[in-house]
């Protein structure tokens, strides 16, 4: 895991990042710019999507995000951690964050007892 900058954030492997949101950049070329995605089309032939499909592909992405950055400030606010950088990890870079986010959540689980323990001794 990567160091985090912000206080009770733990960041995914910089890989995530670079595999995910370079698909996202490179769908994005492709389904908002008639040049990117017509040169595209020139080397790969039929393989390549209808643009329309890759633009609801990217609405898409975007919405499934938006929706996890949602649920991830939830589940940080409930467990009291930071909200706003979780919820801005997540729509970034998705799954890889939620992940993190259960991780951190169990980590911080298990040291608020034995905290708890050690102040009654």
């Amino acid at each position: 895991m990567a160091k985090a900058k912000d206080p009770g954030v733990v960041r995914p492997s910089w890989l995530w990042f670079v595999l995910l949101d370079g698909g996202i950049v490179v769908l994005s070329f492709l389904a908002l710019r008639g040049p990117a995605y017509n040169k595209a089309r020139d080397v790969v032939g039929d393989a390549l999507p209808p643009r329309e499909a890759l633009q609801v592909l990217l609405f898409g992405t975007a919405a499934v995000h938006a929706g996890e950055a949602l649920v991830a400030g939830r589940i940080a606010r409930r467990r009291g951690l930071p909200a706003r950088p979780w919820r801005r990890q997540t729509f970034f870079v998705g799954f890889p964050s939620l992940l993190a986010l259960r991780r951190a959540s169990k980590s911080a689980a298990v040291a608020q007892p034995a905290a708890a323990a050690s102040a009654l001794a």
